[in-house]
């Protein structure tokens, strides 16, 4: 017998089981590329959205589940200096802050301290609504933007100084105000939820939210450049907002758990490869695989949603857990994205089985989060196509496929026809060649939105130029939609959107409300580091009778059953556009009327007096809130004793101070000053006229 062949053969074995075995063991590595196409084809999309854009900084990141494959940071931070972003260089990730929050409270279930589908009043017995339902609201609801709350307050969520009392203010407000749905209808997008995520945490964990995440997720992960703003950031180590070329002045964000944070692309890496990871990072466990499978699950499947969209399909915060551009191509991605408005675009996708993560972020001007979810499609794409997991790119959308016409029927255009309403007011009418007209009220007018759209065969509204863009009407539930198909993303797919509900007819106000209608109100119950004082003042449109509108809330009169409140919450829109209602209500504080819309309170700008020259004084009522008084066209006022705003003609801030002070003003009109003070305190003024 050959022994020394036999040998061979067995070391020839044994290397191959071991082969096998090690293939086996590395099963859920990504395969080896050096992603040199990927790189240069992401570096070309992130210049051409800049530039389209005018973004002054951008950064990007891809990653595996063992390391980053590429980052590069683009742009200026600062115009005015014209410093150079770098990869430490800080962005407002925006609403992406909500992974944070979820995964603070999914390590508290991995703790067995919180329970998804535990009704939040056990771990927040001082939670309390005007709606009953309240009780029924669980932490899963939190996470899955079904709980009902009214959506995004606003009340000191940006100021000049940092103020970390939002989350605590938010519930505290929400005592005074109505649930829009009841619990877990349906889903549609909910800051106040992550808000009310901080409270929960803070209240099992007993520590601060912020100071829970960077114990328990930014330092084991090293994210060293993420930061919430509870203090100011030093200068060059973040990329700034702008207004044309000029950096906007400092601003803190104090919605921690919904849109606060601050963070890099390469910090953004690691909490990618924790997640593609099962919830490991290293040796550290951040979350259980339980947990991160949790997340994943789609929450809107047995929901109130007419026509669902991957773009929507909520897992535990999560926008989408079917993530759009890669759902086209077969593949499975979970995302989301977030942005502050004119200032920060942000989105971060993880591709699970593929074990790829991509986070982008951009600064200033009109970038947004879907010109970050183009780079970042483009990105995976075509780093799944160097690897060899998709032959090619996708191809972009034919326009050009228009598909057969048909003529609406006289049903068909009675029940499309009429007024709709979301983020603003829209009209849908029928031409006389029965082609659709849709027109959107701006400016005080109404102006064409979409035209010339005539009906196709699939039951959609489309122009004969773009196959693509298209509108339908959808019927649900007792209530009309208006639904928006249009191509997104890097372009190969198309996504639809619930994007507006019809306006059914409503009784005219009462006597009593238009009168209130007819007024301008005055915020008092904001803090003096509020960034902007805006006045509330209702339009009411004769061409949509029995409503009227603050912003994009929509208000009618709900005499009876209470004389006292207008309805904000005739909106039932699943997904996003149903966001951030109020009702309009009469409270009595202190003896005085005062007006709520939301979280915020409003005083009467017909009953603030008007100081005349020379020396007077101003006692703060027993709320507390902010004192207005009219001042003269022109002249100068000395303040001692307060923190103090001076307002022009139009609202706009002309000077502010705290403690003793003076202010000039002029202009074409009454003048206004804002004081801050505690309950009962009493402020010194002289007015000099010129």
């Amino acid at each position: 017998m050959n022994f020394s062949r036999l040998t061979k053969v067995a070391t020839l074995l044994l290397s191959l089981i071991a082969m096998a075995l090690l293939l086996v063991a590395c099963s859920d590595s990504p395969p080896v590329v050096n992603y040199s196409t990927t790189i240069a084809e992401g570096r070309a999309a992130a210049k051409e959205v800049m530039e389209e854009s005018g973004a002054t900084a951008l950064t990007v990141a891809l990653t595996d589940n063992n390391r980053i494959i590429w980052s590069e940071t683009f742009g200026v931070i600062d115009k005015g200096t014209g410093q150079a972003a770098v990869p430490s260089t800080m962005f407002g990730i925006a609403s992406v802050s909500k992974m944070f929050a979820t995964i603070a409270t999914m390590i508290l279930v991995d703790r067995g301290t919180v329970a998804l589908d535990e009704p939040l009043v056990t771990y927040l017995p001082g939670f309390s609504m005007l709606s009953p339902e309240y009780g029924d609201i669980t932490v899963r609801m939190l996470l899955n933007h079904s709980s009902g709350l009214p959506g995004g307050d606003t009340r000191n969520a940006a100021t000049s100084e940092p103020y970390t009392g939002f989350a605590a203010q938010m519930m505290e407000a929400l005592k005074y105000q109505r649930l829009k749905h009841t619990p877990g209808y349906m889903s549609v997008y909910c800051n106040d939820g992550f808000s009310m995520l901080e409270n929960l945490v803070s209240a099992v964990s007993g520590k601060s939210f912020p100071d829970f995440v960077h114990e328990e997720i930014l330092t084991p992960l090293g994210m060293t450049n993420t930061r919430f703003p509870t203090a100011r950031f030093s200068e060059g180590s973040y990329a700034r907002g702008h207004a044309g070329n000029a950096p906007m002045d400092y601003v803190f964000y104090n919605v921690y758990g919904s849109g606060g944070i601050f963070s890099t692309a390469e910090d953004m890496s690691r909490l990618g490869r924790m997640l593609l990871n099962g919830g490991a990072y290293g040796s550290r466990r951040i979350l259980s695989e339980s947990a991160i499978s949790a997340m994943a699950q789609d929450q809107t499947l047995s929901s109130f949603n007419p026509l669902p969209a991957n773009d929507w399909r909520f897992g535990l915060g999560w926008d989408s857990v079917a993530q759009a551009g890669l759902a086209a191509v077969g593949l499975r991605g979970w995302q989301k994205g977030g942005d502050i408005s004119g200032l920060y675009g942000s989105t971060f996708i993880v591709a699970p089985d593929e074990k790829l993560a991509v986070t982008v972020v951009g600064a200033s001007n009109s970038f947004a989060s879907g010109k970050a979810t183009r780079i970042a499609e483009l990105i995976l794409l075509r780093a799944l196509v160097e690897r060899g997991t998709l032959a090619a790119m996708p191809e972009p959308l034919d326009k050009t496929l228009a598909l057969p016409v048909r003529t609406p029927t006289a049903e068909e255009k009675a029940a499309a026809a009429g007024y709709y309403e979301a983020d603003a007011l829209y009209q849908a009418k029928f031409e006389t060649d029965n082609t659709l007209t849709l027109e959107k009220y701006q400016e005080g007018a109404w102006k064409a939105w979409k035209q010339g759209f005539r009906l196709r065969s699939d039951g959609w509204f489309a122009g004969d130029d773009d196959a693509v863009t298209a509108v339908r009407f959808v019927s649900r539930g007792g209530r009309t939609y208006l639904a928006f198909r249009y191509g997104t993303g890097a372009g190969h797919y198309r996504t639809t959107l619930l994007y507006g509900q019809r306006l059914e007819t409503k009784a005219p106000f009462s006597a009593l409300w238009q009168a209130r209608l007819n007024e301008t109100w005055m915020p008092v119950n904001d803090n003096q580091y509020a960034t902007e004082v805006t006045p509330l003042g209702q339009t009411t449109q004769a061409s949509v009778p029995g409503y009227a509108f603050v912003g994009a809330v929509a208000l009618s009169d709900m005499t009876p059953p209470d004389p006292n409140l207008l309805n904000g919450m005739n909106l039932l829109i699943p997904q996003i556009m149903g966001r951030d209602l109020a009702d309009l209500a009469m409270e009595t504080w202190e003896g005085q009327q005062l007006l709520r819309f939301g979280s915020m309170l409003y005083r009467p700008l017909s009953g603030v007096p008007v100081l005349a020259a020379g020396p007077s004084s101003v006692t703060t009522g027993a709320d507390g809130f902010a004192e207005w008084r009219g001042l003269p066209t022109t002249g100068s006022v000395t303040i001692s004793g307060a923190a103090w705003k001076v307002l022009g003609p139009d609202f706009t801030l002309i000077a502010a101070g705290s403690g003793n002070g003076s202010a000039q003003f002029s202009g074409s009109g009454a003048n206004y000053l804002m004081l801050y003070t505690a309950a009962g305190a009493t402020t010194s003024l002289n007015i000099s006229l010129p």
